[in-house]
């Protein structure tokens, strides 16, 4: 420990109390911060599996009261609803993270399209009625949901689906819940943090990180040097930390960070 009677640890004493006053500022700051960040994380998880959850809810819904033989066993009209139903909720999923999703951005263009009418996923009217919308900033997922409706409604005309007012209503409220849901995930990300307020607290943590060893020296010594490196450990890593969080879609392109804690849309997708 140095002698506190030293001229120059003496002039470093008056800065070592600034650094306490700014230590309960940052840890407080960086904390909450970081705390904003977890529940934008959060948030848009679980819209993740509530677009999942309405999807299999409408399917279930279909696949429920969809028109049967004597045996129990879907009618041919009844195999072709659900797999109209299935094949535009895949649609609209696909297109929703393709919204949002930079590194799947590829699918809403004519090039991606053009892979999935190869493969069988879409077919040539539904391609050129997409291809067509894909100026619009919601088109094509709009059309899958207009489709799963219209769809609906011609099934329980034509009594392939039960013509029932309370299914009808249901079916109604799940696909709206679906388009809120969608909508809740573009509102959260254009709002996820000011940009003042990301850039103070990194102003915050560098300055409390950069007066540390100075600070430090007349109470540690030479023990100040490993004090600083465990304070920018975690100061810093939360720092880092809560900059991951709020990019839970991993739209930022930075290689630094490349992190397990994104959620992973081609799982979503796969699943």
């Amino acid at each position: 420990i140095p002698d506190p009677n030293f001229p120059f640890v003496s002039k470093l004493a008056p800065l070592a109390n600034l650094w306490q006053y700014l230590m309960t500022i940052s840890t407080f700051i960086l904390t909450f911060f970081l705390s904003q960040a977890y529940t934008l994380w959060r948030n848009m998880y679980d819209n993740t599996r509530k677009i999942q959850g309405r999807i299999n809810d409408i399917g279930l819904l279909v696949a429920s009261t969809v028109e049967r033989d004597d045996e129990g066993k879907f009618t041919k009209r009844g195999e072709d609803l659900l797999d109209d139903i299935a094949n535009y909720t895949c649609l609209f999923h696909v297109f929703c993270w393709a919204k949002y999703s930079k590194k799947f951005q590829v699918l809403s263009t004519s090039r991606g399209m053009s892979r999935m009418l190869s493969r069988g996923i879409m077919s040539r009217s539904e391609y050129n009625t997409l291809t067509s919308l894909r100026s619009s900033n919601h088109g094509t997922q709009y059309a899958c949901l207009s489709w799963i409706l219209v769809k609906c409604q011609t099934a329980m005309k034509d009594k392939t689906l039960r013509n029932d007012h309370a299914l009808r209503e249901v079916l109604f409220q799940k696909i709206c819940d679906l388009r809120g849901t969608y909508h809740d995930i573009g509102d959260q990300l254009d709002g996820r943090i000011p940009l003042a307020y990301a850039h103070f607290v990194q102003v915050l943590v560098d300055s409390f990180l950069f007066i540390a060893p100075f600070a430090l020296y007349p109470i540690l010594g030479i023990w100040s040097i490993a004090t600083v490196g465990l304070l920018t450990l975690f100061y810093a890593g939360l720092l880092d930390l809560s900059k991951i969080l709020l990019d839970p879609l991993d739209n930022d392109n930075d290689e630094s960070y490349d992190s397990p804690v994104n959620v992973d849309i081609g799982v979503l997708l796969r699943e």
